[in-house]
């Protein structure tokens, strides 16, 4: 049914009594009675305003009583019945006053429990993480310092649902057995048979215990699927499988380890397939015997774990000969060539770099080397005296800046003896190039270029200029054939990195200076600018005398605040520490000329001083590595070195 519409009563008697009025007025006679009867309408008129507005009056008081008794009954609800807890505290961060859902939580809590509650709950303010967990409640509050208030809303539920959400997430891990090649050449099949049996002992049992599902793909493959609350447990157990499986080899007179890459998040199974494989890769290029997690969310990085070994020698003549072919493939489908050390180069980078150009020189392709000749070390500065005597090679120097002036669409990088962007000798040159391939025997670390044509990347390398010198010998025949000086700087390169074939020293590299001798490397010549002047050794000396012990076994050595070294000056005191009876790791930080705080790292072996440099943003070998911090003093980066070193030593005891 239709309803009628609401008349408004009130305005009709009050127009009809003024039309009557009116009409009194204009057509009775002025008499008496019309003067009688216009007097009682606008009796009326008044009698009947002054019941509207009192009823007006009422009306009003009604809805104002109204409304403060729903404001009253509301706040009521909100204080005392709604599922939102409410604390109020004095300027003593003591609580003053809280609304019955809180308070049972909060009864036991004494003067001194408030204020620490209190003074979390500020300081998670502040830090912008607004979640409180108190007992087995998880709150997500909202505090008003000025009036000294908090609300805190029970969001335990919610967190349930995601965390059960994000465990039910899908895991997928790829296991391969670092150095399966090695431990099975030249065995029988009796044992090798032997071998897969005890490979696949002990990663099964390993992985049943987590109860995921797994494959062996081949000999030294495995394939995994699992759910993200058993990558947890995995972390929890810091991948003990590394450590077992290590330990057990050993009782077996084997060198055998494993290492991961493992890939979850709630992308597609195909993206998470593919960042677990390259998560591999990423672990095998720092050498193997560890593993890199990530999630496939956007912006995560990989978060690595174990790396307690120094690296196996996986690198093969194969492997080198088809990197040769990709380069020179790359070669013919790019523009002219630059080629670009790390910032401060040393001999290593100086060395690969004219490797590389006489590699694009055997390619008839245009090629420069990119040098800042105002950020040089000594040897370098030796270096470049006797490449500024060859016309060939010095012709071949050019400045960051004028690279950037000749540099065009389709050109080619070659980034040699680093990978980190950062450390450019030109950040902003970098930038410039689509086309980059990079050559480099530092372990892999979370900053890379995003899209190179052609990485290669051999942590068990001596030296960029070893790897340079293999593809070399690829292409060199009697019409391309390197100078004499391109192949003693090579030389200087390899022999500055292994401290003259001491460290990191394997056949191959001995092979490659062989090779480097028969294309009339200068041994001389070599030791000409790997020399120490009188200044340096005594700088050395100084830096030494002011070393101090770690441990029984570990030293650190520092410089001052005013006192600027070069990298060279670090590099060589670290070494002198470690030739010294009974030192097994050794740590120098100076002032870089640059005003850059630099940590140089050397190892015996039984510490992972990449590891340690890595948490401080650097990186390196395991037993050879750096790390620059900008705007720290000498003291300032002597304790964050300290608690990297701490943490490193109580990880080694925990594994």
């Amino acid at each position: 049914m239709r309803k009628t519409a609401n008349l408004n009563w009130p305005f009709l008697i009050f127009l009809v009594l003024l039309v009557m009025q009116f009409l009194a007025i204009a057509f009775l006679p002025i008499n008496l009675i019309t003067i009688i009867i216009v007097v009682l309408i606008d009796i009326m008129l008044l009698g009947f305003l002054f019941v509207e507005r009192n009823n007006v009056m009422i009306t009003n008081q009604q809805k104002i009583t109204q409304a403060s008794q729903v404001a009253e009954d509301a706040l009521t609800y909100v204080s005392k019945e709604m599922p939102v807890g409410i604390i109020v505290w004095n300027e003593k961060q003591m609580f003053t006053w809280t609304n019955p859902y809180i308070t049972d939580k909060i009864s036991e809590l004494n003067q001194a429990d408030q204020q620490d509650m209190v003074n979390e709950l500020i300081q998670r303010n502040e830090k912008e993480k607004y979640n409180y967990r108190l007992d087995d409640t998880i709150f997500r509050f909202n505090l008003d310092l000025d009036k000294r208030i908090v609300y805190l809303i029970d969001i335990t539920k919610e967190v349930d649902l995601e965390k059960q959400e994000k465990n039910l997430q899908s895991v997928v891990g790829i296991l391969s057995v670092d150095n399966y090649d090695d431990v099975t050449d030249k065995r029988d099949d009796k044992e090798i048979s032997y071998v897969n049996s005890f490979i696949t002992t002990i990663i099964s049992d390993w992985m049943d215990s987590y109860q995921i599902y797994y494959k062996r793909i081949n000999a030294e493959r495995f394939f995994f699927l699992a759910r993200y609350e058993d990558l947890e447990k995995m972390i929890e157990d810091n991948f003990d499988l590394l450590e077992h499986i290590r330990i057990s080899a050993e009782k077996e007179d084997m060198v055998l380890t494993v290492s991961m890459g493992i890939s979850y998040g709630k992308s597609s199974l195909e993206v998470i397939g593919d960042t677990a494989q390259n998560n591999l890769d990423i672990a095998l290029v720092r050498g193997g015997d560890q593993v890199v997690v990530q999630d496939t969310s956007d912006g995560s990085r990989p978060i690595f774990y174990g790396g307690n070994s120094a690296s196996a020698t996986k690198r093969t003549r194969v492997r080198s000969r088809a990197m040769s072919t990709a380069l020179k493939n790359v070669f013919k489908q790019t523009g002219n060539v630059f080629v670009m050390g790390h910032r401060f180069p040393d001999m290593d980078a100086i060395g690969s770099a004219f490797g590389v150009a006489c590699l694009a020189r055997f390619h008839d392709k245009k090629v420069q080397v990119v040098i800042n000749e105002k950020e040089t070390i000594p040897d370098v500065e030796r270096c470049l005296a006797e490449i500024h005597k060859s016309g060939e090679l010095e012709g071949l120097l050019i400045s960051p800046e004028a690279a950037k002036r000749q540099r065009k669409t389709g050109d080619l990088l070659v980034m040699v003896d680093y990978h980190r962007p950062s450390l450019s000798i030109s950040q902003e040159l970098y930038e410039q190039f689509d086309n980059i391939v990079i050559i480099d025997h530092h372990r892999r670390g979370e900053e890379f270029p995003e899209n190179s044509l052609l990485t290669y990347i051999e942590s068990s390398a001596s030296s960029a200029s070893e790897l340079v010198t293999e593809l070399i010998q690829f292409e060199s025949n009697d019409h391309q054939r390197m100078s004499k000086l391109e192949a003693t700087l090579l030389l200087a390169g390899i022999t500055v990195d292994t401290k003259n074939f001491a460290v990191r020293t394997t056949s191959r590299t001995f092979d490659v200076a062989s090779y480097l001798k028969t294309c009339g490397a200068d041994a001389s010549l070599v030791q000409y600018l790997l020399s120490t002047d009188i200044q340096s050794y005594l700088e050395i000396s100084k830096l030494i005398g002011e070393s101090e012990y770690v441990s029984k076994d570990i030293v650190i050595a520092t410089g001052s605040d005013t006192k600027q070294y070069d990298s060279v000056t670090a590099a060589k005191t670290a070494d002198t520490l470690m030739a010294m009876v009974d030192i097994n790791a050794a740590f120098v930080i100076v002032k870089r000329e640059d005003g850059v705080t630099a940590i140089s790292a050397r190892s015996a072996g039984n510490i992972n001083v990449q590891l340690v440099m890595e948490a401080l943003g650097g990186g390196g070998h395991f037993s050879n590595a750096a790390a620059q911090l900008a705007d720290t003093t000498i003291e300032g980066a002597k304790e964050q070195l300290l608690d990297a070193i701490h943490k490193q030593l109580s990880e080694g005891e925990e594994d």
